[in-house]
């Protein structure tokens, strides 16, 4: 097996020749890793503190990742170009994902992945004035379609505002943030080392609240703990890879598919079914990303 690198889509090229095509395939699959690590920090954050299970969180990622690397590459091929962006982008992603942690006790997957979903209302804005990206209004139309299938979801004015519901609205802006920082250092740095550094900024920011909440886990938990530093060191590793093909406006469209992998995990671990405005949602958001792809791959054909 070869270590990560800046070039592992291109692997993909004999079966999915698009570039477009690829990022969007590996935005996909990092979806759903992604959502089987908030299961698993579900299963965690029910029984220990939620910031705790954000410090064992990062620390499990930087066990798994920096003795592969040590080993493909050693310690010169673990180098960052910028460490100051990695600081930077870390204080918006250990925020927001502090947030996320404590929402996630009170939040179904489905409602967080809805919730989620403003996300690239904040990315495209961001892309646009920081990242000088341009998005044309076909795009912003399936940004906008893909916003009405999460209000279809969470039906404002229906579904009861707990404290889930806020710490999700003030985590998203922050995530946003730290996936523009991302795009930035992806292109600097290979995506195995941004995980990396993603990690032990993590684990580093968590670390006081990690001894002030110190709970022995047990051998279930400390088994949860790993599999959520493996399905989020992987989830990283593909959307670092998607964000080197795409522009992240476009790749954060793509996302609003997690909806599906949540409703999913919610019915197969907590036995909790989506109501029928959550498919109809999901629906539209899919009809939604889909013509986003559409439009992503007839621009990069007037571009060949």
């Amino acid at each position: 097996m070869s270590a990560p690198t800046a070039d592992a889509p291109d692997a993909l090229s004999h079966l999915i020749p698009s570039r477009v095509a690829r990022g969007f395939f590996l935005a996909v699959v990092s979806g759903l890793f992604f959502t089987f690590l908030n299961a698993s920090v579900k299963e965690l954050a029910g029984e220990m503190p939620p910031l705790f299970v954000a410090w064992g969180r990062w620390l499990a990622g930087v066990a798994l990742i920096a003795p592969y690397l040590m080993w493909r590459v050693g310690f010169a091929g673990m180098a960052t170009q910028d460490m100051k962006l990695h600081c930077f982008r870390g204080l918006f992603h250990t925020s927001g994902y502090g947030l996320w942690y404590e929402a996630v006790v009170w939040l179904p997957l489905a409602t967080m992945a809805a919730l989620s979903f403003t996300g690239p209302i904040f990315v495209t804005v961001g892309a646009v004035i920081f990242l000088r990206e341009t998005v044309h209004w076909r795009r912003w139309a399936g940004v906008g379609v893909g916003f009405v299938g999460m209000l279809v979801i969470v039906r404002p004015g229906v579904v009861e505002v707990n404290p889930g519901i806020l710490m999700m609205l003030a985590a998203v802006p922050l995530i946003a943030g730290s996936n523009l920082v991302a795009k930035v250092v992806s292109g600097r740095d290979k995506p195995a080392v941004v995980v990396l550094w993603q990690s032990v900024v993590g684990a580093l920011c968590f670390t006081p609240f990690g001894l002030w909440f110190w709970q022995t886990p047990t051998l279930p938990q400390l088994a949860l703990f790993l599999s959520a530093g493996f399905f989020g060191t992987m989830g990283y590793f593909f959307i670092t890879w998607a964000y080197r093909l795409l522009d992240i406006s476009a790749l954060q469209s793509i996302t609003f598919l997690a909806i599906v992998w949540a409703a999913l995990m919610d019915v197969a671990v907590w036995g909790k079914t989506a109501d029928v405005w959550t498919f109809v949602g999901a629906a539209i958001i899919v009809a939604a990303t889909t013509y986003i792809a559409h439009r992503e791959a007839v621009a990069g054909g007037k571009k060949k």
